[in-house]
């Protein structure tokens, strides 16, 4: 087969048509290069989009992980402030039962000029500061020993300023008091002062009136003469109607059983008439401490203090 030999315009048109489909292709070639190129930055942009959130959302989970762990220290710190101050509650808590025993504490024995006047038969020591009897820090006043006409409360809750008060008794036996009276109200039980501190003057006219009453023989049995009531110590008070028939009250019950807890001993006991030279009177609390009171109520057979410091109580004429 003999091969047919092309025009020179034939080969010219076939050489055009050659280059036009290389400059095609080269330009498709440079279209896909182009795509290509351009692909490869968006996936990138995207792949930055991507790595910028996830670095922004590891920020914001370490910025939110370092709060939770500032919020979480300070609960933390702040259950510790609530811890420490439960303690210091519990601390005050306690304090304030070691303040309720000091506040049971005896009443404080004043300062001023003392001078010894021995030991009693039971070998308490006996003073005299300013004038006033002192047995075993404990101020006495009945028949035997007399206060001083001038003597007042040493340690008033409130000034003296009155013959007749229920308010400046002293400080000790004030705070004691209130104790025992929340005691007794939360019990429905109703107890109150009927007769605080009365001074030398105001003993006076009530002894004068018992005697012209009942004489002075009988008036001695139960009222003081003026200068050996303890009301002028301000360190008792009489509760409610001062009445036989207190002791068969509920108030009178408890007052009898439970006083010696808030450090009140029931002064003038059941048939003790011989020791303390009076009555017995349920409703006359006297103030001396609870570990005092505790000995004196001697489970519940109460004893005088005539009777624990071995001391009189008896009229010289």
């Amino acid at each position: 087969m003999t091969k047919r030999r092309l025009t020179r315009r034939q080969r010219q048109v076939r050489r055009n048509r050659i280059i036009l489909a290389c400059a095609a292709a080269a330009l498709l070639i440079i279209i896909i290069v182009i795509i290509s190129v351009s692909m490869k930055g968006c996936s990138k942009s995207k792949n930055a989009d991507k790595n910028g959130k996830s670095t922004t959302a590891k920020v914001e989970e370490s910025t939110q992980t370092k709060e939770n762990e500032s919020t979480s220290e300070e609960v933390s710190s702040t259950d510790t402030n609530t811890d420490t101050s439960s303690a210091i509650m519990s601390g005050e808590v306690s304090s304030h039962a070691s303040s309720d025993s000091s506040e049971f504490a005896p009443p404080v024995v004043p300062s001023g000029n003392t001078v010894s006047k021995g030991t009693t038969s039971k070998g308490f020591q006996i003073q005299e500061i300013n004038g006033a009897t002192y047995i075993d820090g404990v101020l006495i006043a009945n028949k035997t020993y007399a206060l001083p006409q001038d003597f007042i409360p040493t340690n008033p809750d409130q000034p003296v300023n009155a013959d007749r008060s229920s308010t400046c008794l002293d400080k000790t036996l004030m705070s004691a008091w209130n104790t025992m009276l929340k005691d007794a109200t939360a019990k429905g039980l109703n107890i109150y002062i009927a007769s605080g501190y009365r001074s030398y003057n105001y003993q006076v006219n009530v002894y004068n009136r018992y005697v012209k009453s009942d004489g002075a023989a009988v008036a001695d049995t139960y009222s003081s003469r003026p200068g050996n009531s303890e009301h002028q110590t301000g360190l008792c008070f009489d509760l409610n109607t001062i009445e036989d028939s207190f002791q068969y009250t509920n108030e009178g019950k408890w007052v009898n059983d439970n006083c010696y807890k808030y450090g009140f001993c029931i002064r003038f006991p059941k048939g003790k008439d011989s020791a303390t030279g009076y009555q017995y009177e349920s409703w006359h609390l006297r103030y001396v401490g609870v570990d005092l009171a505790t000995k004196l109520y001697n489970n519940g057979d109460w004893l005088s203090l005539e009777e624990y410091f071995g001391i009189t109580s008896q009229y010289p004429n």
